[in-house]
This record gives structure tokens, sequence and C-alpha cells, in this order.
């Protein structure tokens, strides 16, 4: 059922970051563009997550997840990222609710570091602070997430994007890595695929996973995106949708 499913999203395909309207989601990896300057982004989407565990299944609901971004000048954005989840475990025909509320929210900044002519090759640093204000059973430490985020444009039609971070969370390092690759059908459909992982550095465990996705874009302000994912060495899935939508700032 996983392969069927990724051979149909990848049949449909289009490209990520070839698009007018470029966005940080549907992708695990974070694109490597700023929003305009004077410009507002509101990106966000509803995912479920299931994973098993000792006495049932766990089933992780995004109810949603948004991250809003302003534009400060060509090279600044500040960023907020804020969810509200739902924990349920499922055993026996029976639902029990875990945890309901809403998460720790990250604060941040995007910053441009390097734009060859023609934007072929982006590399930007993006780093959040993550405040602990969650809800009982979501709040935790104070944070950082710290991620180098690189694309490519590969001629017309193909993209690439690679992340390389490390989240310093609870006490723990955590290594984080993602590869993008996009295609575009035309101006308005796309499709990704991405291999993505987590590595904690002091206890030597590696949680690698595979997505894949379509983006639709109906207008330069507008986009829909559709995103499925899965477990390699562990065992995880997830469906997501969303969509991002811009404010421009008038001329």
């Amino acid at each position: 059922m996983r392969t069927v499913a990724f051979l149909v999203l990848f049949s449909l395909s289009s490209g990520l970051w070839a698009q007018a309207l470029e966005t940080d989601r549907p992708s695990q990896a974070q694109g490597s563009s700023v929003v305009p300057a004077g410009s507002f982004q509101w990106e966000c989407g509803f995912s479920s997550m299931w994973t098993p565990g000792f006495g049932g299944d766990t089933r992780t609901f995004e109810m949603p997840n948004s991250l809003f971004r302003v534009g400060l000048s060509e090279r600044v954005e500040l960023r907020v990222e804020h969810q509200i989840s739902r924990i349920d475990q499922r055993a026996w025909g029976d639902i029990d609710v875990l945890a309901q509320g809403v998460r720790d929210v990250e604060l941040g900044a995007k910053l441009m570091l390097f734009q060859r002519e023609g934007k072929k090759t982006q590399l930007a640093y993006l780093g959040h602070v993550v405040v602990p204000s969650g809800d009982e059973g979501f709040r935790g430490d104070w944070g950082m997430v710290n991620s180098l985020c690189v694309s490519h444009g590969v001629g017309a039609d193909w993209s690439l994007g690679y992340n390389l971070g490390v989240d310093l969370l609870r006490g723990s390092s955590i290594g984080t890595y993602a590869l993008a690759v996009g295609r575009r059908i035309d101006d308005r459909l796309g499709l990704y695929i991405e291999p993505y992982g987590r590595y904690d550095l002091a206890r030597e465990n590696h949680w690698a996973s595979l997505d894949a996705g379509l983006t639709f874009q109906t207008s330069d302000t507008w986009q829909w995106d559709l995103s499925y994912g899965t477990g390699l060495n562990h065992s995880m899935n997830y469906t997501a949708v969303g969509f991002s939508w811009r404010v421009q700032p008038k001329r």
C-alpha cells in the first residue's frame, strides 16, 4: 500500500521551488528563499501520523500546524511556528486521549547568506527558539532549532534542496537532514520526493524516513499541497494536506 501511494504521487509531479509562490511546506526540508520584503505568508497544514507502541497504536493529529512568515528585507524574514495537537492511543477498539492542546511556540528567523546570480543556487540559515509555552503534556524546556538550507535549480523543470541541522532540545542534540528533489509539470502543478531523518548524537539512534508530495498553485498568492511519508528503518506513516497564502505589499 505504501509503494502504491508513492507511485501515484510520483506520477503526478511538479517543481516545489520553481513556482512563483515559494513555500517551506509540505516537504521536511525548509526552503532557502525568504519571503519578499513587506510580505506576510501563512503556511497551514493538517496531518495525521501513526506509530505503533507498547499497549496500542498511537495516532498524532496536528489540527492545524501553522507557520507565519514576515519579510523584513530581501535577505531576512521573521517566523512564528504554532501547533495544536492531539495524541490518541488505540487498542482493542478503545481510544484514549493521551494529550491535547497547544505545543510550544517557536520564534525565529531565516537569513539569506548567499545567492548566485539568476537564483540557481541559494544558501540560508534558519534558526528557531523553542519557548516553553505549551499546554500540559506538550510543554518542554527552552531549546534551539538550527539548519542550513541549500537549493539548486537544475535545468528548466528540476530543482534540488537539502538541509543539514542540529536541534538542541531537552538536553539532547539531534542531527537532522533532508534531501528534496522537485519536478515541475507546468506553471501550477508540481511534485517532490525526499529522504529525511534524525540522528540522536548521544544515544546514536537513527530514524530514516521518506516522503513525497504534490503542490498545486491556484494563483501567485495561493497554493494547495498534499503529502505522504513513511519510516524506512522504523514503523511510522503520515498523511498531510495544507495550503499557503501570501499577502503582497501594495505598490
